[in-house]
């Protein structure tokens, strides 16, 4: 029950954050895993994947290898993978390095 794990038990997995709809943060947002954002970030964000919404929000510039973007950004999208759902606004430039993938209206 107590004293040392063993190593066979321990995992190497990032967890999962997630910012809901009543949620605001204001300042940098640095991650080495993932976030799903309902809610509001105002500030800079830098994670290695990010999942935006269609309430969430991001003012700010983001950095990521891989982001869905359903919500809104109000500043520059820095990626290795970005897409972009029916209902995305940007306010801001795209930078991608693998792919940019749009889904259009229905």
């Amino acid at each position: 029950m107590f004293g040392k794990k063993n190593s066979d038990t321990v995992h190497n997995e990032i967890g999962r954050s997630f910012v809901g709809e009543s949620m605001q943060i204001e300042g940098d947002l640095d991650c080495s895993g993932t976030v799903d954002v309902a809610g509001l970030i105002d500030g800079n964000v830098s994670v290695k994947e990010m999942i935006v919404f269609e309430t969430g929000s991001v003012k700010g510039s983001l950095y990521a290898q891989k982001v869905s973007i359903n919500g809104h950004i109000e500043g520059r999208v820095i990626a290795d993978e970005i897409s972009l759902g029916s209902n995305a606004v940007v306010k801001g430039d795209i930078t991608f390095k693998i792919s940019l993938k749009t889904e259009e209206n229905r």
